[in-house]
């Protein structure tokens, strides 16, 4: 059975560690599958439901403006997951076994981070460390923080 295995990935220096991670210890695990997982900001303003039932028309157009600005965040992102994927593959994991995963926040980074490693099958989601200290991390509501506390049946690793 193959290890499925989700990374947090943002640009911050806690998801290079967090991939750097995987790519250490998983490199030539035999049909390891990675995730490498971005949650995009909220949706602008524009594509909210404002209050009236759209027509057709309007919700074609509406759905259009959503894939167009999703297609925009993932361009602007290609680098990063470009970056990681080489890291990933130089380490020995096929590139077929790497796969991506943008999608927009719908409730929080945290929770929709917990939410696709459930729906596909994911055994362990692997995040990076941000460097906050315990009571400022509980303040902010850190997506690390989150995360711990929101998998159930997941294994959690927090690499620093």
């Amino acid at each position: 059975m193959a290890q499925k295995v989700m990374i947090a990935l943002d640009s911050s220096e806690g998801a290079w560690h967090a991939v750097e991670y995987v790519a250490r210890t998983l490199g030539r695990t035999p049909e390891v599958e990675i995730i490498l997982a971005h949650i995009l900001s909220g949706l602008p303003p524009a594509f909210w439901d404002d209050g009236h039932i759209l027509n057709e028309r309007e919700r074609q157009a509406r759905e259009r403006l959503k894939a167009n600005w999703q297609a925009e965040q993932e361009r602007q992102w290609q680098g990063l997951v470009d970056k990681a994927k080489s890291q990933l593959t130089a380490a020995g994991i096929p590139p077929e076994r790497i796969s991506t995963l943008f999608k927009p926040k719908y409730y929080d980074v945290a929770e929709d981070l917990v939410t696709e490693a459930e729906a596909h099958g994911c055994d362990t989601i692997v995040l990076g460390r941000r460097g906050l200290g315990a009571a400022r991390s509980l303040m902010l509501g850190s997506v690390t923080n989150k995360v711990v506390h929101n998998s159930r049946g997941l294994a959690v690793t927090i690499v620093s």
